[in-house]
Formats: structure tokens, C-alpha cells, sequence
């Protein structure tokens, strides 16, 4: 008896197990960021490194877990100003800290509480080593077949990150919040 119910519950454990699929979807991402100063605002441009995100559905093809690690090169941050993009990337130490990572791996009901339309996306952001918990707002979400793509929205407060820029002429000051957005397009593999 003790040998049929071990044999069942093996079965259904490898049962549970197969219902589940893995995707892989490879994805690209084109980011904005801007801020302020007591002279001008500012803004500029950069894109992230190809990444790939692996979406986790259960038997009846409803997303169940989202993982993706996503890396910018500091260093490619560009404002369209050659000394306030050396100034930047001085601030970003972009040679000690030559990536900016943001990584998720979550359930899909963080993502979609209706389990169809994603609005929210909780990250882990590694700026100048430090790690930092992030919710950003997703808007403009569209799939069609096996192609997605939506924008991406949170601000970053320089002074958590650790990013330290220098006053200019002793009056002129950068304001702490960076808003960053980013336009991404997943692809199915």
C-alpha cells in the first residue's frame, strides 16, 4: 500500500511539474532619463544591452513567474553636452562601475494583478554597487503573436544611489530625481 500511494504522489508531483513551460523572450530596451537644475533641465539617451527574459507559464498558458536581467554600459549615457556627459559619467564612477542593472524575478500576479495587462513592475536597480527596490509603471502595453512591447516608467533619487555631482560655480545644483523611461520590445524565441 505504502508503495502505490509513493508511486502516486510521484506521479502527480511530476505531473504538477509538467504543466509548466518556459519561454524565453529576447529583449531590447531604449531609455531616456531626465532631471533638473537650478540653470536648465536636462535629459539624455541610452540603450540597454540585449537581455533576455524567461516567463514561466502554468497548464493553461497563464504566466505564473517573470525573471529578466537587464544591463546598461554608464559609460554609453549620453546627454548631447560633451562636459556635462564627462561630469555624469564622472558622478556615475563608470569606471569602477562600468553597468547599471535592473533584474526582476516575480510572480506575474506583481506584474498583472488581472493576470493579462502587466501596469506594474517591481525591480532590483544596482547603481555604483548598491542595490535598490524599484516599482515602475508600465503603460502602453500591446502583444500581438509573439512579439510584446510596452513603456516603462520610475524615477531614481540620485542621493540613495549614491551619485554625487558637484555644484558648478558654487550656485548652480542638479535636483535628486532622475526620471528614466524606457520604451521595451520583448520577442518570443
Amino acid at each position: 500500500m505504502f508503495f502505490r500511494l509513493s508511486l502516486l504522489l510521484f506521479w502527480l508531483v511530476c505531473q504538477a511539474a509538467s504543466a509548466q513551460t518556459v519561454t524565453r523572450w529576447s529583449g531590447t530596451g531604449e531609455i531616456t532619463f531626465s532631471g533638473t537644475s537650478t540653470l536648465h533641465d536636462w535629459a539624455g539617451k541610452v540603450s540597454a544591452q540585449p537581455f533576455t527574459t524567461t516567463v514561466t507559464e502554468d497548464a493553461s498558458g497563464k504566466p505564473s513567474r517573470i525573471q529578466a536581467r537587464v544591463t546598461v554600459a554608464s559609460a554609453k549615457m549620453d546627454t548631447a553636452e560633451p562636459k556635462r556627459d564627462e561630469n555624469m559619467h564622472q558622478a556615475m564612477k563608470v569606471t569602477d562601475y562600468p553597468l547599471i542593472e535592473a533584474s526582476l524575478d516575480v510572480p506575474a500576479d506583481k506584474i498583472a494583478a488581472d493576470g493579462k495587462t502587466p501596469t506594474r513592475l517591481p525591480l532590483t536597480l544596482k547603481l555604483l554597487g548598491k542595490e535598490q527596490k524599484i516599482e515602475a509603471v508600465i503603460s502602453h502595453w500591446k502583444r500581438v503573436g509573439k512579439k510584446a512591447t510596452f513603456d516603462l516608467d520610475f524615477d531614481v533619487s540620485m542621493k540613495a544611489s549614491g551619485i554625487r555631482v558637484p555644484a558648478v560655480l558654487l550656485v548652480i545644483r542638479v535636483g535628486d530625481a532622475v526620471k528614466v523611461h524606457a520604451s521595451v520590445t520583448l520577442t518570443q524565441n
